[in-house]
């Protein structure tokens, strides 16, 4: 019995990744981009809230189910506040919120197969810290790991890649908000497309151009609403995040879909 006991761990793990994984497909991608002025993340819902101010220049967007989301937000909040209660600001990283809490507690969660796991991904973005600005991603296994210039999560690895292969090609950091905004809806749709594929079907080349629009103009006809924020370099306000405006997503959604 004993020499069954590693064969049926590694069975209950894959189990457990098969079915996160199942949970988890098909949930609206989060994009995250430099551009000149700062840091930008998108996504699209039904009125449920998925980007986060974290801390001043921390921000926070996910995939999954909102209990568990709330949860590791609330987790990278306490942490933060924290630190930078007893410290300073400046001592509040996102390398610390990732490597001493975020990625321990998921992976804590994943590797005990008697709980719950966190049926969630993470995309965290960080503005000018100590190793400048950039994001970390966050599996639901507790692996993690550092990007630059972009990033973004969606509901496979599969939808990950399409959409990183879009946005290196798409999108530049020295681009405007504008720019940004549109090439971030669009690395949005190449990860909605490959999250409602049933198979595989993503070309070498990427999401055809045509599909690219079509899932914005579907998106739009579900009533699917833009949700996109700023961590903002140019602000004089201690905190650096703000939400864009509704009329400033819905002008870069019609300027794509015509």
């Amino acid at each position: 019995m004993m020499l069954d006991e590693p064969y049926r761990f590694a069975e209950a793990v894959s189990n457990r990744r098969d079915y996160i994984e199942d949970q988890l497909r098909g949930g609206s991608p989060v994009v995250g981009l430099e551009y000149g002025e700062g840091l930008l993340l998108v996504t699209m819902g039904r009125g449920q809230k998925k980007l986060y101010e974290t801390y001043d220049r921390i921000a926070m967007g996910s995939v999954g189910h909102p209990t568990d989301i709330e949860k590791l937000r609330q987790a990278a909040v306490d942490l933060a506040s924290v630190v930078g209660f007893n410290y300073s600001d400046s001592d509040v990283t996102l390398q610390q919120i990732v490597h001493f809490g975020l990625g321990p507690a998921v992976k804590a969660s994943f590797d005990d197969i008697i709980r719950s796991p966190y049926i969630a991904r993470i995309l965290l973005a960080e503005l000018d810290g100590c190793e400048g600005s950039l994001f970390y991603t966050v599996d639901y296994d507790g692996s993690f790991a550092t990007h630059e210039s972009y990033a973004a999560i969606g509901g496979s690895l599969e939808a990950d890649r399409t959409m990183q292969q879009m946005l290196k090609s798409d999108h530049s950091v020295q681009s405007g908000l504008p720019a940004s905004l549109s090439a971030a809806l669009r690395g949005w749709a190449a990860g909605r497309y490959v999250g409602l594929q049933k198979e595989s079907a993503i070309e070498d080349n990427g999401v055809p151009s045509g599909e690219i629009t079509r899932i914005l103009k579907e998106a739009m006809e579900d009533d699917l609403e833009v949700e996109a924020i700023v961590l903002d370099r140019n602000s004089n306000a201690k905190s650096k995040y703000r939400t864009l405006p509704t009329e400033e997503t819905q002008a870069a959604i019609d300027a794509l879909i015509g």
